[in-house]
This record gives structure tokens, C-alpha cells and sequence, in this order.
């Protein structure tokens, strides 16, 4: 992991990118067009952690994806996995983690790396080696604002070519009471994202809240995110976040329940240029806090070794 500090000059890029407004015939993307329908893309699908999702979905260029859910529901833990999952696939992601200090970030990414709740040293001194030139962190803890991040996301897509970006989260980049003026402020925080997406091919991924509902064990919905209805409009994949809590609660006291009730609902809510939507039963493992796809699966142990092969990664 390499740290991206927040003393660094981003004057240079603090100013959005002149828009550029074209009017052309409908036939220049024609040759295109041909290629969508006729071209197959060979190049690998970046992709989620778990299989089941691998059918429905992957991680496309210029897109903007929103993990959201309850306060507490692990959004951040899921992310984390992610985030682990495409240095596996070597691509290279930056991390705004505004809630958690690096240390944390990256002890608790270790920590879903090696499988359990205790790496040794020497495992942690590897993995760290293995996630350069894969994955930094933006050393900034707290609110910021939104020209600061935009600035963060271009510098880093400029300086270290990363492909994927981590905005976590977006209450922490827009502040104050909800509102007209802080539903706009949020709309035009988002719509900055899905243009620098779009001008620079990077996937950008906002973590952000729901709104709080009757019950915590309400299922939630895109429609319920907290903050500008515009939001979910703007960008392209919404996913939502839900943990069990009456499985908990239950497991807690001792009360009946079924084991082969998910611990947590990955729900894909929103997919703009795919064409599935769905849920996603998820099973939690303490010690590794790692989503596994079944509740009889074992944690994945990455090897972390320099130069470790994609056949080498067991997805």
C-alpha cells in the first residue's frame, strides 16, 4: 500500500475540464456500433469476489458505482473485499477511507487477505509489498470537500494510472443538514464524479447511507438513499448492503433460527448498461470478516507473493 499524502499541490487539478459540446451526424458511429454487436471483447471482465455474481455483472470503465445500506450494515467491509479483489485481478485502485485512519484501513484488508484474525508479521511485511503499484490510500482522515476530492481522483489517475477510485464516504465529503442547498451541493458532487469517470475511464465507487427506515431489519432500496433523489439517476450501478440482524439478535439469545439464512443481502439495485438486477445471499466470517458465498465455505488465504500470477488467484 502506498500513501497518497493530503499536503501534496493539487492546484493543477482543482479546476474541472472544459466541456467539450459536439453535433455530429448519427452514422460516425456506425464502424462502432458494428463492433458491439459483432466484435467479441476478449479482455478480461473485471469482476466481484464471489461467483455467483459473476454472471450479472462486472466493473466497467467510466462507470460510477454506489455501495449503499444502514449505518453499521458493513458497507466498508464489503468495499474492503473489493477493493482486495481487484488488486487480485491487478488493477489499481485508490482508497479515500475519510472515517478510518490507513492503519485501520489496511489492518482490517490484511486481515480479509489472510483469512483469519491474527496475520504474522512477516505475512503483513508481504502483503504490503504485494499491494504496491496495486492499491494506495489518501492519507486524510475527516471531513474534506468536493473540489479536494475531484482533485485527489484526477491526481491520482495521473500519476499512478489508477483504474479504480474509492470515495468512502459521502456524507464526510458534503456536509451539513439535509436540505435544498445540500441536496444540490450532493447532486453536483455526483455528477463531478460520473464526469471524471467518463473523462478519464476510471471507475469511481461512492460509499453512502440510506435513509433510517421503521425497523433496521426493513430491507432497503435504491429509493431509500439518503441525501438528492438525483443521485441514483446520475449514476450507473447501485448496490445496496444489508445485514441480518434478526439472524443475530436470534443467534445472540439463544432463539430459533434458520443457519441457512444469509448473514447479509448483497443487492445489485441498479445496473444501467448491464441487463440484470438481484440479490445476492452472503455468509460472514468473524474472524477473517470476510463475505464468503456459502455458510459451509472456509476463508480465502491470499498468497501475497510478488509477482503471483491472475491463474494463481483463486476467485
Amino acid at each position: 500500500m502506498e500513501l497518497i499524502p493530503d499536503t501534496i499541490n493539487l492546484d493543477e487539478y482543482m479546476q474541472d475540464e472544459p466541456g467539450e459540446h459536439r453535433v455530429l451526424p448519427a452514422s460516425d458511429w456506425t464502424n462502432e456500433v458494428i463492433d458491439h454487436f459483432h466484435k467479441p471483447d476478449n479482455s478480461p471482465k473485471v469482476r466481484l469476489p464471489w461467483r455467483k455474481t459473476h454472471g450479472d455483472f462486472h466493473f466497467r470503465p467510466s462507470e460510477v458505482t454506489l455501495w449503499a445500506g444502514i449505518n453499521g450494515h458493513g458497507k466498508s467491509q464489503i468495499v474492503g473485499q473489493v477493493v482486495h479483489g481487484l488488486s487480485e485481478q491487478r488493477q489499481k485502485t485508490a482508497l479515500a477511507s475519510l472515517e478510518m485512519r490507513p492503519k485501520l484501513t489496511m489492518g482490517r484488508m490484511v486481515r480479509q487477505a489472510f483469512g483469519g484474525d491474527m496475520p504474522p508479521a512477516d505475512y503483513i511485511t508481504r502483503y504490503g509489498k504485494w499491494t504496491d503499484g496495486k492499491l494506495w490510500v489518501y492519507d486524510h482522515v475527516g471531513s474534506s470537500d468536493a473540489r479536494t476530492i475531484a482533485a485527489v481522483i484526477r491526481y491520482a489517475v495521473d500519476k499512478f494510472g489508477v483504474q479504480h477510485f474509492v470515495v468512502d464516504n459521502l456524507m464526510k465529503v458534503v456536509q451539513g443538514d439535509q436540505g435544498e442547498k445540500a441536496y444540490n451541493e450532493q447532486k453536483n458532487f455526483v455528477n463531478t464524479l460520473c464526469t471524471i469517470a467518463r473523462d478519464t475511464g476510471c471507475h469511481i465507487h461512492l460509499v453512502l447511507h440510506v435513509k433510517k427506515l421503521d425497523k433496521e431489519t426493513d430491507l432497503p432500496s435504491k429509493f431509500d438513499i439518503k441525501g438528492s433523489g438525483a443521485i441514483t439517476d446520475l449514476v450507473d450501478n447501485v448496490f445496496i448492503v444489508w445485514r441480518n440482524k434478526a439472524k443475530e439478535a436470534a443467534m445472540r439469545m439463544g432463539d430459533d433460527y434458520s443457519p441457512d439464512d444469509p448473514d447479509c443481502l448483497l443487492i445489485l439495485d441498479k445496473q444501467r448498461n448491464g441487463e440484470t438486477e438481484g440479490r445476492y445471499r452472503l455468509y460472514f466470517d468473524h474472524a477473517s470478516m470476510q463475505y464468503l458465498e456459502d455458510r459451509n465455505d472456509l476463508p480465502k488465504h491470499c498468497k501475497a507473493e510478488i509477482g503471483v500470477s491472475i491463474e494463481e488467484v483463486d476467485f
